[in-house]
C-alpha cells in the first residue's frame, strides 16, 4: 500500500473520476515518466490523457503546480482541462494537438524557408511572452514541446506544458539548458530565451550548436546561405549572461521575426540535416523511455487497478 496519498492531493482542483468522465483511448506518446493516451469525454469529444505516476512527483510542489497549469489560456499553448486524482496516478486531461511536431513538420517539406522558421518561431514567442508576463517560465523549451494544433498548412504552434513531474537533467535536456542553469542557478525566463535560440540555430541549420569539435558558431558551408539578420538574432538569443538576453516583448519586433528580413529561399540541405536530427532525438528519447515503455500498458489490459 502507498501512503496515504491523499494527504497532500486534497484540494477543489482534484474533483470528480476519470472513468466517469471519460473513455480511454490508443496510447500517442510515452515519455521517461508519464504515458499519454487519446481520451473521449463522455464518448463525444477528443483529448489527451498524460497518466503521471503519484510516486514520480514532487509532493510539495505539485498542488501549485496544477493550479497554474489549469489557469493557463492561450492561442499558442495547450490548455489543460481538468486534473484527476486517482489510486496510482494523476489524470492530466489537455487539448489533442494532432499536426506533428515543429520540427518534424518542417522536415518534411524538403525546403522550408527562413520566412517559414520566422513563422513558427512568432508563435513561440507569443506563447512564452503570455507566459513570462505572468512572472512565470517554461523552464523545457524543446523542440518536441512545440506540437501544431492541426495538420493544415496555416496551423497554430502550440507550446506543450512543462509538466508536473520531477525534472532531471539528462544529456538530451542539458542540449537545450542556458550555461547558468547546467551549474545549478535558478531557472528564469531568461533561460527560456536561450533554449529558444538553440531551437532556432536546429531549425535553420539541421544540427545543434556546439557540435562535436566545431569552434565556429555558424560553420561553413551550412550558415552560407542564411542570412546575416538570422545569426544577429540567434547570437542576441545564446548571450552567456542572461541578463544580456533580450525579452519576448523585444524579440517580437525584431525584424527577422516578423518576417521582414527572412529569406524566402527553400533550404533543401537543411531540411536533409534535419531529418537525421530528428532521427537521432527520437532515439535518444526512445531509449530514455524504456522503463516508461515496460510500464506501459495496451487499452484492452487497462484496468481499474492501474489507476
Amino acid at each position: 500500500m502507498m501512503e496515504d496519498e491523499d494527504d497532500w492531493l486534497t484540494s477543489d482542483i482534484f474533483k470528480g473520476s476519470f472513468q466517469n468522465d471519460y473513455i480511454l483511448g490508443e496510447m500517442i506518446g510515452r515519455g521517461s515518466v508519464s504515458t499519454v493516451y487519446t481520451c473521449l469525454y463522455k464518448g463525444r469529444k477528443k483529448f489527451a490523457c498524460k497518466m503521471v505516476p503519484k510516486d514520480r512527483l514532487n509532493k510539495s510542489e505539485v498542488r501549485s503546480t496544477v493550479e497554474t497549469l489549469l489557469k493557463l489560456r492561450h492561442n499558442n499553448i495547450i490548455s489543460v482541462k481538468t486534473v484527476y486524482n486517482e489510486r496510482r496516478h494523476l489524470f492530466v486531461i489537455t487539448d489533442l494537438a494532432s499536426g506533428g511536431e515543429l520540427l518534424e513538420r518542417l522536415a518534411s517539406r524538403g525546403g522550408h524557408s527562413e520566412r517559414d522558421a520566422a513563422k513558427a518561431v512568432r508563435d513561440a514567442l507569443a506563447a512564452l511572452n503570455y507566459l513570462h508576463g505572468m512572472g512565470l517560465w517554461h523552464g523545457s523549451v524543446r523542440p518536441e514541446k512545440l506540437i501544431y494544433s492541426t495538420e493544415d498548412e496555416n496551423s497554430r504552434l502550440l507550446l506543450v506544458d512543462r509538466g508536473i513531474t520531477t525534472n532531471s537533467l539528462n544529456g538530451y535536456n542539458a542540449l537545450y539548458c542556458a550555461p547558468e542553469v547546467l551549474v545549478g542557478h535558478v531557472e528564469s525566463t531568461a533561460a527560456d530565451i536561450w533554449s529558444l535560440g538553440v531551437v532556432i540555430y536546429i531549425m535553420l541549420c539541421g544540427f545543434e550548436p556546439f557540435r562535436g569539435t566545431m569552434v565556429t558558431f555558424f560553420p561553413s558551408p551550412y550558415w552560407d546561405d542564411k542570412t546575416t539578420d538570422a545569426k544577429v538574432l540567434i547570437r542576441r538569443l545564446m548571450q552567456q549572461r542572461p541578463e544580456d538576453r533580450p525579452t519576448t516583448r523585444d524579440l517580437l519586433l525584431d525584424p527577422w521575426v516578423l518576417g521582414e528580413k527572412s529569406s524566402e529561399l527553400p533550404m533543401p540541405n537543411t531540411a536533409k540535416h534535419l531529418r537525421e536530427f530528428n532521427a537521432r532525438r527520437k532515439f535518444k528519447a526512445a531509449t530514455l523511455a524504456v522503463r516508461a515503455t515496460r510500464r506501459a500498458m495496451t487499452f484492452s489490459n487497462y484496468q481499474e487497478a492501474v489507476i
